[in-house]
């Protein structure tokens, strides 16, 4: 039997998206044909509406409809920037309540194998904001595998002579793990007891 192409592309499209496989797609696309023609409009409606309405903040790489909630807040400490890889992280970080400065989002790890340089994952971008904006203080909240480790240690490099204080989450994040799948206290905890990276000092908030 020959495949339907039209259910093939919806597949092709699920499998772009995080964590889906080539079976969880194609389950993805037929549940999707005994939507009814209602719930079919309603999810075509949601996503045009991601697609139109939704943006990336420029500064801190959060999305935002009208404008960036977290970059127009005056109330927000400017002086600290906590660095993710990933915008999700913000998400999962800003639910936590335990962090009032700004941010910052990487285009991803350094990976020399994946072609992830430190032009392209934004590092420049990363030290220019840093200089023109006086911050004081840089959280590196980034994931505790290999290539978390070896972001964070090169852009402890990177920002020294800039004079600022560079920091990390403390370890109480399991080895390996990312942000958005720990809990709001541990998350919490984790900034609250950060650790400078130059002299391995508490930064107790």
């Amino acid at each position: 039997m020959e495949p339907i192409k039209t259910v093939e592309e919806l597949a092709r499209s699920f499998r772009k998206l995080p964590g889906v496989g080539s079976k969880t797609a194609e389950r993805l696309a037929y549940a999707t044909l005994h939507l009814t023609k209602e719930e079919k409009e309603r999810f075509i409606l949601a996503l045009t509406d991601a697609r139109d309405k939704v943006t990336k903040c420029p500064r801190c790489g959060f999305f935002y409809e009208e404008r960036c909630p977290l970059c127009s807040d005056p109330t927000r400490d400017r002086k600290t920037l906590l660095v993710v890889s990933d915008s999700k992280d913000i998400l999962a970080i800003e639910k936590t309540k335990s962090f009032h400065g700004l941010y910052f989002t990487l285009d991803g790890l350094l990976s020399p194998l994946k072609n992830r340089t430190a032009e392209a994952i934004g590092v420049d971008r990363l030290v220019e904001r840093v200089r023109e904006e006086k911050v004081e203080e840089v959280i590196l909240a980034l994931g505790t595998d290999m290539e978390g480790e070896t972001t964070r240690l090169y852009l402890s490099n990177v920002l020294a002579p800039l004079s600022v204080k560079v920091s990390r989450l403390a370890y109480g994040i399991p080895v390996g793990t990312h942000l958005e799948y720990l809990d709001n206290l541990t998350i919490a905890q984790s900034i609250q007891f950060r650790v400078g990276m130059d002299k391995g000092e508490d930064h107790h908030g």
